[in-house]
């Protein structure tokens, strides 16, 4: 035991963490670049919209081959494509990190 009453284990810790922790920081910045940084959907490819299963990305239903009248999709609303539903519409795997604002300034001139 030291003199002043602490245990000899510390100073051992201490100078084993002065030794090691500059050996792991590049392994720990790497992992946490590779978490951080924005990762495409795999679903929609970031592009934040998958063509409708219905409709095949034509936005109309029926026609000359199933002998149905042309409509619009009903689950599309004649678009074609739906929004992505893992990335919720972002393109990002990791959308939570890079939500965007509700408001991005991007206003008619004059307004906040």
């Amino acid at each position: 035991m030291a003199a002043h009453g602490g245990s000899d284990w510390i100073g051992a810790v201490v100078s084993v963490a002065v030794i090691f922790v500059p050996l792991a920081f590049p392994t720990l910045s790497r992992t946490a670049r590779k978490f951080l940084k924005p990762r495409r959907c795999p679903r929609c490819l970031g592009v934040g919209n998958n063509l409708c299963g219905r409709c095949k990305g034509r936005g109309k239903e029926g026609g000359v081959f199933t002998g149905l009248p042309l409509e619009k999709c009903k689950r599309c609303g004649g678009r074609g494509r739906q929004r992505c539903k893992p990335c919720a519409s972002t393109g990002l795997a990791n959308h939570w990190l890079y939500t965007p604002v509700a408001d991005g300034g991007w206003g008619p001139r004059g307004s906040e």
